[in-house]
């Protein structure tokens, strides 16, 4: 595909509702920074997502995700995600569009040792945070428009990367009005081929800096929620395989230390992924 044609189906996806990116590594956005290597070609591709909380909210998501990934300019491009997602639990369930996402990639560094990016991002609030009366936890989008900036440093057959998420507003969620800390992102990857596969395993680090706040019922009264400022250890293990011009890919997500506050719904006993992408 040219690449006017390319940039068209970029900014018809920003011309749309969108999505939480990758709730797989239980993070409200900032685990974008470091998930795509630093190939600079065209990409557009589609993601099957099933997620689920731990047993005390006992919570289940299904997500379709939408990719685009465009080559605008000189070693740089712009990522977009756009995921439909359903919420289900015990008080009942919600569906819909969440927060578009959009990201640039700005490699700055590029030679035999490795390669050094750059990535800027926003998460905005465009999705469904205040749907049924039901609480943050249900809701596809999480109403703030948070600012998402990192860093990553790729050397065969090593990743690493570094990310932070500002994200001081508040949720329109009239049962919560949820106000999450920031979050700071390490990311370390290993990436084997073998035979025409290729696999990577990664663990992730996210500690959110502040303690969250939410409303009490009733009340124009906010209070801080106790051990909401948490750390966690995610494992991911993904899988590809190339098909002519498409590939085929397969994740798995685990934690390793979970969160044991779950206000804002981000937290995952396991999540799944299969999904396939085209070059264009």
């Amino acid at each position: 595909m040219k690449l006017h044609a390319a940039t068209a189906l970029f900014l018809l996806g920003l011309s749309l509702p969108s999505s939480p990116v990758f709730s797989q590594c239980s993070d409200a956005g900032v685990c974008a920074i470091g998930l795509k290597r630093s190939a600079l070609n065209h990409e557009i591709g589609v993601s099957y997502i099933y997620g689920k909380s731990k047993p005390d909210s006992a919570l289940s998501f299904n997500t379709v995700q939408l990719d685009a990934t465009v080559h605008v300019l000189f070693d740089s491009r712009v990522s977009i995600a756009l995921p439909w997602t359903r919420v289900s639990g015990p008080s009942g369930s919600v569906n819909g569009i969440g927060d578009l996402s959009v990201f640039l990639n700005q490699t700055v560094i590029s030679d035999d040792a490795g390669v050094l990016s750059l990535q800027f991002g926003a998460k905005l609030a465009t999705g469904l945070s205040n749907s049924g009366n039901l609480p943050q936890a249900y809701q596809p989008g999480l109403g703030t428009n948070d600012l998402i900036l990192g860093a990553a440093y790729e050397t065969d057959p090593w990743m690493f990367a570094l990310g932070y998420q500002f994200s001081r507003d508040r949720s329109n969620n009239t049962a919560t009005q949820l106000k999450r800390g920031d979050d700071l992102l390490l990311r370390a990857g290993y990436r084997h081929e073998f035979g025409e596969f290729t696999a990577t395993t990664e663990v992730l680090a996210i500690h959110r800096l502040h303690l969250s706040s939410i409303v009490v019922p009733g009340s124009n009264v906010f209070v801080e929620v106790p051990g909401s400022d948490q750390f966690q250890v995610n494992f991911l293990g993904r899988i590809s395989y190339p098909l002519g011009m498409y590939s085929v890919q397969g994740l798995l997500a685990i934690p390793i230390l979970n969160r044991k506050v779950n206000v804002d719904g981000l937290t995952r006993s396991f999540t799944l992924s299969f999904g396939i992408q085209r070059e264009l």
